[in-house]
């Protein structure tokens, strides 16, 4: 009932941002989620589509600009899906994002005592090691996804990347391969991918080394990537004990693994697990073994020793429940949680603080920068 008014151009407010890249605001009907606001801009706005029942309008007219306004260095911008925040300053994405965090878990995870999150950010542009490329499938051109259809924009070049991925995107285009998605990884032996699977590279990380492949899940900011792993290996020292879960190809294991004395590494993807056990041999790690399994079915099992610190790492979902049921059940000392979606991170923790764990550290990371995307790490302690 009076939604229909909002169909036409109306005055919004941008409240706050939000985890997604909308910014929020209120009217008498309720909320609506606008694009292309930052917090304390008005302007004239028009809906634009209904996700979820929520109206999502878009900003046509400003008619009080925040200082923290900036123009986007992209002309792809607001048409390719890659970035979300490219006309709001750096400094205020980072605020942005630490708000969001905090925020999630309180409305989310109905938590609210929590040490204020330490937050650790680098260069904005040129630090994705990491990228999916779409691929045209009439013209055979590449480059990412549309923002609001999965029509495919082409890029011939974009300033997130590498250098390399660029030159790769450069010669893909060129080349017009058969795929509809590519996988890619910069690597010291060049850019893996997808389309050559068998092909391997190693990353350096630190003073460590990884070895991937296009289809391998690696931390894509090469800024922050070795933050975050000595961030991690930091809250497990002191341990003995020690289950990676969902650990991809190792890289938390080998950081941690002057900190602990045994570790097992919990792969669904065997390719993967394969990789992470070839990554301890590389770097002289004797301490940790890679299994390829389910987390979920690991854990469960009678066989396997209980931890004391288990380091998690969900896909964007987050943890089942009777994976959040068993760690509770095996009762490890700390359980140390990075996720790329705040919301789930902060579902799961209400389960673990209800059990009796307290957080006793956070932290946020901006491996995306430019993007609404967080990547954040909760230590739990019982």
């Amino acid at each position: 009932m009076g939604w229909k008014i909002y169909y036409k151009e109306i005055k919004l407010t941008c409240e706050k941002m939000l985890f997604g890249g909308f910014g929020l605001s209120r009217t008498k009907h309720g909320v609506v989620f606008v694009e292309g606001l930052l917090p304390g801009e008005s302007a004239q706005c028009n809906a634009t589509r209904n996700v979820s029942g929520i109206l999502i309008f878009t900003a046509s007219n400003i008619l009080e600009k925040s200082p923290h306004r900036r123009t986007p260095f992209c002309s792809k911008f607001g048409t390719c899906g890659g970035c979300d925040w490219q006309f709001m300053d750096y400094e205020t994405q980072v605020e942005c994002k630490k708000e969001i965090f905090e925020s999630t878990l309180k409305r989310t995870g109905k938590i609210y005592e929590f040490p204020e999150p330490k937050v650790y950010f680098d260069a904005e542009k040129g630090y994705r090691i990491r990228a999916k490329f779409s691929v045209n499938e009439k013209t055979g051109e590449i480059g990412f996804q549309s923002k609001r259809s999965h029509d495919v924009i082409k890029i011939d070049k974009c300033s997130l990347l590498t250098e390399n991925l660029n030159e790769f995107l450069k010669n893909a285009n060129a080349n017009k391969p058969k795929a509809r998605t590519i996988f890619t990884i910069d690597t010291k032996d060049g850019v893996v991918s997808s389309l050559d699977r068998a092909r391997v590279g190693r990353v350096s990380v630190g003073e460590y080394e990884f070895e991937v492949n296009g289809n391998s899940f690696f931390q894509s900011n090469r800024f922050l990537t070795p933050v975050l792993a000595n961030w991690c290996a930091e809250q497990v020292e002191g341990s003995e004990n020690l289950f990676d879960l969902y650990g991809g190809v190792g890289l938390f294991s080998v950081f941690c693994s002057k900190k602990v004395k045994n570790i097992t590494l919990v792969e669904t993807d065997r390719d993967m697990a394969r990789l992470a056990q070839k990554t301890f041999e590389i770097n002289g790690v004797s301490n940790a073994k890679a299994i390829a399994s389910k987390a979920e079915d690991y854990v469960l099992s009678e066989s396997n020793h209980s931890p004391d610190c288990i380091i998690v790492d969900p896909p964007r979902i987050g943890l089942k429940k009777r994976m959040i049921d068993e760690i509770i059940k095996i009762a490890p000392k700390k359980i140390i949680y990075i996720a790329c979606d705040p919301a789930t991170q902060a579902r799961d923790c209400n389960f673990f603080v209800s059990a009796g764990y307290k957080i006793t550290k956070t932290a946020v990371f901006d491996c995306y920068p430019n993007t609404f995307h967080i990547e954040s790490g909760i230590v739990l302690e019982r």
